[in-house]
């Protein structure tokens, strides 16, 4: 009988966990906004994917594809890192991936995380600048998206150069940006009842996050309807895998390489930014450490300088 009252006493903890999140629900895709400046493509499953394209002059001098992660990105809110990546010179293009932002997709959910990848593959091997000789091709990726720069880069043969910002080789536990406890049973319990319905929240707890600029970008990020806030637990185990492959697909990539690192990330540890350097397969590579760097954009915009005379080399 006492193994009996256990098993229902942990059964009863697993249903108290799981309704108590049920309300988790992701804002569904807001109207998109076609201007001059973007465009959307269909991929073969017939999804709108929609495409932001930014040219500063006529004349540019190299493509820049920010590659974005599950949350997605809002390019509303990314123009400090446009303009620092352009510099004036250069081609930006921002992809909503699917299930994020005015794109079409499950929100918080995925089966076939390849379809994801695909997407990016597909879209820039359609560019009319990929493969034309006039205009260098980069990938820029940072945190979990840097783990899919380079499962793309691993797949294309023309591309130039991959700029990588605090990539999730090794993460650390930290205040705001990793789950408690609680969150752990909660977690379990939807893995086991409702591996497909969100739950995870990407988008941190703010009022634990310790850097202030990362903190900040957390309360945006939270209120910002083009991300996406909440995941499945199936969808946070493809991402996983993703992130776990960035070593072995980084003996693969040679390609030339600029990996930054900021030295105050509460998630990322530097030694995954050592292991991945080591195991960049191309030559031409270069680490860059950033004091005051924080997970978010800090890092980049402190790394300004570095990063626009690469560009420039790669031209």
């Amino acid at each position: 009988m006492t193994v009996y009252f256990q098993i229902i006493g942990v059964i009863i903890i697993f249903c108290f966990i799981f309704s108590s999140c049920l309300s988790l629900k992701n804002i569904e895709k807001p109207s998109v906004c076609i201007t001059n400046d973007s465009r959307i493509f269909t991929t073969k499953d017939s999804l709108k994917i929609y495409i932001f394209d930014y040219k500063p002059i006529k004349n540019y001098k190299s493509v820049i594809f920010i590659i974005s992660g599950i949350t997605g990105i809002n390019h509303n809110n990314e123009q400090e890192i446009i303009e620092l990546l352009s510099n004036g010179q250069h081609r930006i293009v921002i992809i909503h991936p699917r299930g994020t932002g005015y794109s079409d997709g499950i929100r918080g959910d995925m089966d076939d995380f390849s379809l994801f990848i695909d997407d990016y593959i597909n879209i820039i091997k359609s560019d009319s600048d990929y493969g034309s000789n006039e205009h260098p091709f980069i990938l820029y990726g940072h945190s979990m998206s840097s783990a899919i720069a380079v499962s793309v880069a691993a797949q294309l043969d023309l591309i130039d150069g991959v700029i990588l910002v605090n990539p999730p080789v090794i993460l650390k536990k930290a205040k705001g940006m990793s789950p408690k406890w609680p969150q752990y049973l909660q977690y379990m319990s939807y893995m086991i009842f409702a591996k497909h319905t969100p739950i995870v929240n990407m988008a941190g707890d703010s009022k634990w996050i310790e850097n202030e600029e990362d903190q900040k970008e957390s309360d945006i990020r939270s209120n910002d309807s083009l991300l996406v806030k909440y995941f499945s637990m199936n969808m946070m185990l493809v991402s996983k895998k993703c992130m776990d492959s960035i070593i072995p697909q980084a003996k693969k990539v040679d390609i030339p390489l600029l990996l930054i690192y900021g030295l105050n990330d509460p998630l990322v540890d530097q030694k995954g930014c050592d292991l991945l350097y080591e195991n960049w397969n191309s030559k031409e590579k270069r680490y860059e450490t950033i004091v005051n760097g924080g997970h978010g954009k800090s890092t980049v915009i402190l790394a300004k300088p570095i990063i626009n005379e690469w560009i420039d080399k790669i031209n």
